[in-house]
């Protein structure tokens, strides 16, 4: 069975958001062994979750890990991406839909935090 992966994110009117999901989509799609790997967002921006999802079904794809690029399991993690994933399932009854935790507390994104800050006061 074929396995795709979503990368979701919140969306945004910034084009910068966007091409900041597609190019840490590109990372994991060059480290991971899914048959699809794409990045979709909530809201907003282009290419929504449904369009994704109808895409990889069209594809053959039979199950999706949808992985929110959030930090926080907040509203939208634990009540609108289920909703959607609710729905979808019943629009594509033949794909089983996964939703992974969101990026939480993690000692690798406290270590992107310390570069940035070094970055900054290289500067200062």
């Amino acid at each position: 069975m074929k396995t795709g992966l979503i990368i979701l994110g919140h969306g945004s009117k910034a084009p910068e958001a966007t091409e900041t999901l597609a190019k840490v989509t590109t990372m994991v799609r060059d480290r991971v062994s899914y048959d699809l790997v794409e990045y979709a967002s909530l809201q907003i921006s282009e290419p929504h979750l449904g369009e994704v999802v109808d895409k990889m079904s069209a594809e053959g794809v039979g199950q999706i890990i949808v992985m929110p690029f959030l930090i926080a399991a907040g509203v939208h993690v634990k009540s609108d991406i289920p909703e959607e994933l609710s729905a979808l399932s019943k629009k594509y009854p033949g794909v089983k839909l996964h939703l992974t935790g969101p990026l939480g507390a993690d000692s690798r994104l406290a270590e992107i935090v310390i570069d940035r800050v070094k970055e900054t006061e290289r500067l200062m």
